[in-house]
């Protein structure tokens, strides 16, 4: 693991091979400065718009397995090769290594150091230029592109203290919850885009704020993906990590502000709010103290509201509508095996896998399924209803000897998008 240390060293040296007395001006970029400037498209801008400016290019592009093998994991791709084919390569926010151009005549340098995941709170970029002019119209042309590529079929929702998660295209139709539920949820988040005049003319500040509360893989993550994917907002994320801060929520809501309308997503309130670096009346001044966030939807996610302090649940201006996601019904648990499974397995048994799954959250009833074509497929066999059944006994016995309610297959569906 490199340490601290180490990337004080790399920034050193950038800053002596960019004197001062030899005219150059260094600029070093935080994460939210990096935001700001769109910095984080740099790597990908200069290689669909104007590779040709580009005089020296030692970059690695870090892109997840799933993007390319469609495996939940991280690795970095490091690609020093200059003589490459950019039309092939993922598109990837995180990028390390150094890019020199040379634009509307001057040198500019850019370089952004490797960081351990321990490190990368503040992930850094360190600009070099001899001329501010020449800098500042780079960056307007860098803006033009991340905005263009944000607003099109590129979109992201914006993780504060983690990876950038692409919006994949989901529908209302695709999500199996309680009808009148669905279109509550969905009414109350169009409603609220929809009508700032209306919270003008009646003397009301235009912010709410949600929650979805419930057992781990019973539909938030799908239904915050289903948003997200058909709502034109900005999208920003906070995940429930052990390391989350005041910061990163302060710096959540101010980015929501700035580019309303915006929807800003809490993963795990309950974790949250337990972490060593959130003070809880910092967090609640935020959420409605004297500075008012006009066009800013606030939507927290909890798997155990119990645990939650009254003073978030009691006061509407915090979260003044509550859905509980419980664990599915009969009728739902039916209508997602036969989406999941109707053109593989009988009637009949995708009905006896729902009568039998009784106290299964939705992955899990998800898991029936994709557990049963597996299973087929390891034997090079045609899938049968015995395949069904087999999955559905295995998964039943897999949950009695959980020793933790949470710790199951569960967690793979997190706020945290990284489904």
């Amino acid at each position: 693991m490199r340490s601290l240390l180490s990337v004080n060293h790399e920034v050193q040296s950038f800053l002596k091979a960019h004197p001062r007395e030899n005219d150059w001006i260094t600029y070093h970029c935080c994460k939210p400065l990096v935001r700001d400037l769109y910095l984080q498209y740099l790597v990908d801008w200069l290689e669909d718009t104007c590779p040709q400016i580009v005089t020296t290019y030692a970059v690695g592009k870090e892109s997840s397995v799933q993007e390319l093998l469609g495996v939940e994991e991280h690795v970095v791709i490091a690609n020093h090769d200059i003589d490459r084919n950019p039309k092939n390569e993922p598109k990837s926010e995180a990028w390390i290594g150094s890019v020199e151009i040379e634009w509307q005549g001057s040198a500019i340098h850019f370089y952004s150091p490797f960081m351990e995941q321990c490190l990368a709170r503040e992930p850094l970029i360190l600009m070099a230029t001899k001329s501010n002019a020449a800098l500042q119209n780079l960056l307007c042309g860098l803006k033009q592109y991340g905005l263009m590529r944000e607003r099109n079929g590129n979109r992201e929702i914006l993780v504060v203290n983690g990876q950038n998660v692409p919006v994949p295209a989901h529908s209302w139709d695709g999500l199996v919850l309680p009808a009148q539920m669905a279109r509550d949820i969905r009414t109350n988040v169009e409603g609220f885009f929809a009508s700032p005049e209306r919270y003008a003319y009646l003397g009301i500040p235009h912010r709410r704020g949600f929650l979805f509360a419930g057992p781990p893989g019973c539909g938030k993550t799908l239904t915050l993906k289903t948003l997200a994917s058909n709502t034109p907002a900005k999208f920003i994320s906070v995940l429930g990590t052990a390391d989350v801060d005041d910061g990163m929520l302060r710096y959540a809501l101010d980015l929501a502000e700035k580019h309303t309308p915006a929807v800003v997503l809490l993963e795990d309130l309950d974790r949250t709010v337990q972490a060593k670096g959130i003070s809880l009346s910092h967090f609640l001044n935020l959420l409605d103290g004297l500075k008012v966030l006009n066009g800013v939807l606030v939507i927290a996610t909890c798997n155990e509201p119990d645990k939650l302090d009254q003073a978030l649940l009691h006061r509407p201006s915090r979260f003044d509508r509550v859905w509980r996601f419980e664990l599915p019904k009969y009728d739902q648990r039916l209508a997602l095996l036969r989406k999941r499974g109707r053109d593989f397995f009988s009637e009949s048994a995708l009905e006896t896998a729902a009568r039998r799954s009784e106290g299964f959250s939705m992955a899990y009833v998800q898991e029936i399924v994709v557990s049963a074509l597996l299973e087929c497929t390891h034997d090079d066999q045609p899938p049968n209803d015995d395949h069904l059944f087999k999955s559905l006994d295995t998964l039943r016995t897999q949950r009695k000897s959980v020793s933790k309610q949470t710790e199951s297959m569960d967690e793979r569906e997190t706020v945290g998008f990284c489904a």
